[in-house]
């Protein structure tokens, strides 16, 4: 009778190293199923890149909205201000006058995060064309194509850190658009008369 016991302890803690050990293999199953699905449902890098670029624009077009300047100059200034952005150009003169100032710029966002082969990397540039029109209540931002060069009409416009002896074209200088007498001097206007 003895031994019928001690067997039936045995077979019982097998029982319950067995139950503790499926229940361990379980978990861990369940735990890599769950670290998959989230790595399966979180964007990927590109789509976060993009998503930053997206964000970055909508808080440019709320400082051009928002912000204190009128004049084209103006405003291609305070788009340039970010580090990230490059106004390609800038079209108008005045934003409260229609059709407003009409402005593309290109957003840079570079991204990297760990992987489990080293780190992901990505870079995207996103142009946008922004409206800033108060006569006509129009502030619309649409993303377009990033053009290889400057289209004809474009006015080229560099963020404020350009070198001393380098200075930038001022918006407004193309000879294609008429002057505001406001933002230039007139040419024909000299010392003597």
């Amino acid at each position: 009778m003895g031994g019928m016991r001690q067997a039936g302890g045995t077979g019982r803690l097998g029982r319950v190293l067995s139950i503790v050990a499926s229940a361990i293999l379980l978990l861990l199953v369940g735990s890599a199923a769950y670290t998959i699905m989230g790595m399966a449902t979180e964007p990927s890098i590109e789509e976060q890149a993009r998503q930053e670029a997206v964000r970055q624009a909508a808080l440019i077009g709320d400082a051009l909205v928002h912000g204190v300047g009128d004049s084209a100059a103006a405003l291609g200034e305070t788009a340039a201000r970010s580090g990230r952005v490059e106004v390609l150009s800038v079209d108008g003169t005045d934003r409260r006058r229609s059709p407003g100032v009409r402005m593309v710029f290109r957003v840079h966002v570079a991204m990297s995060r760990p992987a489990m082969a080293g780190r992901k990397q990505a870079e995207v540039r996103i142009c946008f064309r922004q409206v800033v029109d108060q006569e006509r209540a129009d502030f619309s931002r649409v993303e377009v194509p990033c053009p290889d060069s400057l289209l004809p009409g474009m006015t080229p416009t560099a963020a404020p850190s350009e070198p001393a002896g380098h200075p930038a074209p001022a918006p407004g200088t193309d000879p294609a658009e008429v002057p505001n007498p406001a933002d230039a001097p007139s040419p024909a206007a000299g010392p003597g008369g």
